[in-house]
């Protein structure tokens, strides 16, 4: 009875170890996935639906540990097209390094959808525009870096604008 209860014991302990060794050879497999297919998304949601200008200039903060990499940073506006009056949006981008340097940019969101086969239509109304901003970029030095978003549209007030994210995506 008592070599029963050992052998027991020793299979209970045997799978235990097994179904620990195949989690964790799941989850390495898992963040080498993660980190293949790196990418980061801030999203800043506007009140009522307003681009108001309190919100003009916008920092995103994001973090980079891989430098041998090159990645895309893009900005993607949602609004709704039944809301929405101006026919673009002049933007003014900078990129900020951990230790200070600065690239910017110039685009803009050309945002009727009669012109522009870029804006996607989503739910009803709602439409989304992506703006590849600083394509193949190669970051120097592992830290914090911050792209600011500097709207330059005429109007102070600019109702049926959802959202604004940034998008950091590692590229081949």
């Amino acid at each position: 009875m008592r070599k029963i209860r050992l052998q027991q014991g020793f299979w209970m302990v045997a799978a235990v170890l097994i179904l620990a060794s195949v989690m964790t050879s799941c989850d390495s497999i898992s963040k080498k996935r993660a980190s293949k297919n790196w990418s980061v998304m801030k999203n800043h949601q506007f009140p009522d639906s307003n681009w108001a200008f309190e919100e003009e200039v916008l920092n995103f903060d994001f973090d980079i540990e891989d430098t041998a990499r090159f990645y895309e940073v893009s900005v993607a506006l949602v609004f709704d097209t039944s809301v929405v009056t101006l026919k673009d949006i002049p933007l003014s981008l900078t990129l900020k390094t951990p230790d200070g340097m600065q690239s910017v940019s110039k685009s803009r969101f050309l945002l009727d959808k009669a012109n522009n086969p870029d804006v996607k239509m989503q739910n009803g109304n709602v439409a989304e525009l992506e703006l590849l901003v600083f394509p193949r970029r190669k970051f120097r030095a592992p830290g914090t870096y911050t792209l600011t978003v500097y709207r330059r549209a005429e109007k102070a007030d600019n109702y049926g604008f959802i959202s604004l994210a940034t998008k950091v995506q590692a590229v081949k």
